[in-house]
């Protein structure tokens, strides 16, 4: 018997369908071993030993896959393709001990379909101990993090908080958005708009004033516009002069974790975790590849299978002459993997819509609609990301107006409009809310073309604060920054709402006075641990340690050679200010003197 454990009993149940009665499929349920919940559980004296524990109520389980191990004839661990899907397979290996030298293989796929599956079982590979290592650097840094410095924040705050190495990185960023909001100054300004037309089209355009006496103008005030627009009656207004721009517009990539969440939370109002469940239940089931990923590339099958279907539903006009390639310009992408497509483009989304004759509960239901929506979002953005771009015509005028036309002229306006010469992509993937709204329709103009004053308008402008985050944009935020990975995304959002630092309303994302609290003493204390460049270092040193080019015992000691002594000093003020003042007064800590660039970079 060859035996294959996947992490997921969907996704043993769907594999065990592409294989013969030689083979045996087990699900393992993700982790089985981790870090015990109530201790420390790191030798930090002794190379940061981590101390495995099977995690509660898996004993059973383990066994029995540790049964299964030593009666197979041979061990195909094919647990998700990432650094944790690579730990899990090592600690099922560990559990397992001696399995009397019997072949023990790493199988890999994106994708969970019968080709993929028979492919990446013919050709396994060892396991790759880089991936263990940066795994286990990762928890263990996260670990020392969490259980070091929650108990100094509870203490200093006298309650129960809980600091973590990216999600606390997160909530920095929803105060300091937070804090520019109440910081906000705002200005305003006026401005003087003319409706025009021309003598030979109805149509009718807006223009905006940008200079007087051939100078650009800011009007803080109504009353000057007011003077203006009450001689504008008896002004004559012409085409000083227009310019006609063709740009070509490519489609969006395919999507990644981030730019997933993102789309799903602004189209289809999922939550981050929600999208997150729903694209694993796709995976699981053979629909679309492996959701975990920040990379834009795809299979050059999969681009093929995309332009052929493209020709057969909507014609050569919409096919490019090469496929499109992508650039990921996300901070410390791995792009280990292809982006998020469908695993085979002729499965469309009506296949995937649940059948109302079905007796189903709500709750089925409500999956199915939701794989349905989400698998249609898939779907489109990838095969318009292989159509042809989309063709604008940006257009731009000068307005003059004055007492007689070519004469010299007190005040000039701007016009803008834009016509979409060719759809391309667009009519899969269509434009976003601010593409549609940004310039209207302008008619054909000739230079020197007298035109006809309707009316005018004067507006006030009052700038506004910033945006609170929401989910979506605080994912983009973080994916920006490079804090954390396609995995954590979620549940980096997820984890500060849950622990009440922050209130979601509505769509938006406000921090709590708990979290305020928090954030304040991580970023007084602890300011280059949980800052944005220090996570994203941290980050990329991870990523070394995958690629084989640091070791993780490097890593460790260099992060806790500056963690350490700031844990110490913060303790130390902290025992000094409960000893010297009375248990009744407030805790007030100063910040610490931060190491210089060079000291604070491993």
């Amino acid at each position: 018997m060859k035996l294959v454990i996947v992490e997921s009993p969907a996704k043993a149940k769907k594999i065990a369908e592409f294989l013969d009665d030689s083979w045996h499929v087990e699900a393992c349920r993700g982790h089985i071993r981790d870090l015990p919940e109530t201790e420390l559980g790191v030798e930090v004296a002794q190379d940061f030993r981590p101390q495995y524990v099977v995690l509660p109520g898996k004993g059973n389980l383990v066994r029995r896959l540790v049964r299964a191990m030593r009666r197979a004839e041979e061990i195909y661990l094919a647990t998700d393709p990432d650094r944790e899907g690579e730990a899990i397979a090592w600690h099922l290996l560990q559990l397992a001990g001696d399995l009397d030298d019997k072949p023990v293989h790493r199988a890999r796929f994106t994708a969970i379909t019968r080709d993929a599956i028979r492919s990446a079982l013919a050709y396994p590979a060892p396991l790759n101990a880089d991936l263990v290592a940066a795994q286990s650097a990762r928890r263990v840094v996260d670990r020392l993090v969490g259980y070091l410095v929650s108990p100094l924040a509870s203490q200093a705050l006298d309650g129960r908080f809980s600091a973590g190495r990216v999600q606390s990185a997160a909530l920095r960023l929803v105060v300091e958005r937070e804090r520019e909001i109440a910081d906000f100054q705002p200005q305003t300004a006026w401005t003087l708009s003319v409706q025009l037309a021309t003598q030979q089209a109805p149509q009718s355009f807006e223009a905006r004033l940008v200079q007087v006496k051939g100078e650009k103008r800011r009007f803080s005030q109504r009353q000057p516009l007011d003077q203006l627009a009450e001689r504008l009656a008896t002004a004559q207004f012409w085409v000083g002069s227009t310019r006609r721009v063709m740009r070509s517009q490519s489609a969006p990539p395919p999507f990644t974790t981030a730019s997933l969440q993102q789309a799903a939370s602004a189209t289809l109002g999922l939550s981050p975790e929600r999208t997150m469940t729903i694209a694993q239940m796709l995976y699981e089931q053979g629909w679309i590849t492996y959701p975990r990923t920040d990379g834009v590339q795809v299979a050059t099958e999969a681009q093929s299978a995309a332009r052929d279907l493209i020709v057969e539903r909507y014609g050569t006009d919409y096919l490019p002459p090469e496929p499109p390639r992508y650039v990921n310009r996300v901070i410390n992408a791995q792009e280990a993997h292809e982006a998020i497509r469908p695993t085979d483009v002729h499965l469309l989304p009506e296949h995937l819509l649940p059948d109302e004759n079905a007796e189903e509960d709500a709750e089925e239901v409500s999956d199915k609609g939701d794989a349905a929506r989400l698998y249609r979002l898939i779907w489109r953005r990838f095969v318009a990301s292989q159509m042809t771009p989309a063709l604008i015509a940006h257009t731009r005028a000068v307005i003059y107006a004055g007492k007689r036309i070519g004469q010299p002229f007190p005040l000039a306006f701007h016009a803008r409009g834009r016509i979409q010469l060719w759809e391309g992509h667009r009519r899969l993937y269509g434009e976003t809310e601010t593409e549609e709204n940004s310039d209207a329709l302008l008619p054909q103009l000739k230079d020197n073309q007298l035109l006809t004053r309707l009316g005018h308008r004067v507006d006030e402008h009052i700038s506004r604060p910033p945006q609170r985050y929401s989910e979506a944009s605080l994912i983009a935020a973080l994916e920006q920054r490079g804090i954390g990975r396609p995995a954590t995304y979620a549940g980096m959002v997820a984890t500060i709402q849950a622990r009440g630092y922050v209130l979601r309303e509505g769509q938006q994302l406000r921090p709590t006075p708990d979290g305020e609290r928090l954030a304040d003493f991580l970023t007084t204390h602890f300011d280059r641990l949980f800052a944005s460049d220090a996570t994203a270092l941290l980050e990329a040193q991870l990523d070394q340690v995958a690629a084989g080019k640091l070791t993780r015992s490097a890593l460790l000691e260099s992060f806790w050679d500056e963690f350490q002594p700031r844990l110490a000093q913060v303790a130390q003020r902290i025992t000094e200010s409960r000893s010297s003042e009375a248990k009744s007064q407030p805790l007030v800590l100063h910040p610490i003197a931060e190491p210089t660039a060079d000291e604070a970079t491993p």
